[in-house]
This record gives structure tokens, C-alpha cells and sequence, in this order.
């Protein structure tokens, strides 16, 4: 399994914009790449214009499909005109955990 943790400071009056354009990028996600575990976007309490995603992936090829795909291209793009200052990023290594219920392995995958 290969996950990320980013957070995003968004601009001023960017907030609606910012999450319809997540919006649109979730869709396809969805429909397009399976082996997209967790792909998540969460507000921060009592900072509105805070963004944090927790992306999960089956492997790390995963992610690269992910990051190679139309609309994750435009999303990286165009997210740029919404943002006050370039994204946080962690790399996670996962250590313990559920998903759907089944325990992961050792080396992070479901069992």
C-alpha cells in the first residue's frame, strides 16, 4: 500500500471553487481507477480555509496511474490558482490498520 497525507491553505474566498474542483476530480477517480483505496478530502476544525487529503493506493503503481491521468493533471494544475502557498505532502508507510474491515499485512496490503 502507498498512501499520502496532504494539506492545503487555500485562499481567501477560494474555498467553494477549490472543492468543486475536487468534486469534479472524485468522479473520475471513481470511475477510473480501481485500485484508488482512499482518496478523501476533510476540512480542519475552525480553519475553513484548510484542506486535508488522505489518498491510499494499492501500490505505488497505483499512485502513478493516478498521477499520470487526465484529470488528476488538470486537478494539479488548476488547484494552483485557489492555493496561498504550496502543499504540504507526507509520504505514510502504513504500520497497522483496518480497511473494509480486514486487517492489513505486514507490508501494508489488505489480507
Amino acid at each position: 500500500m502507498f498512501a499520502l497525507l496532504v494539506r492545503f491553505s487555500i485562499r481567501a474566498g477560494h474555498e467553494d471553487a477549490f472543492d468543486t474542483l475536487v468534486a469534479e476530480t472524485l468522479v473520475a477517480i471513481t470511475t477510473s481507477e480501481p485500485d484508488t483505496i482512499v482518496y478523501a478530502s476533510h476540512t480542519q476544525a475552525g480553519e475553513s480555509n484548510v484542506r486535508v487529503f488522505y489518498e491510499c493506493y494499492r501500490d505505488h503503481d497505483a499512485f502513478e496511474v493516478h498521477e499520470a491521468a487526465p484529470h488528476t493533471r488538470r486537478f494539479l494544475t488548476e488547484r494552483t490558482q485557489h492555493l496561498s502557498c504550496p502543499p504540504e505532502v507526507w509520504t505514510l508507510t502504513p504500520v497497522a490498520g483496518v480497511i473494509g474491515g480486514k486487517p492489513l499485512a505486514g507490508d501494508g496490503a489488505p489480507r
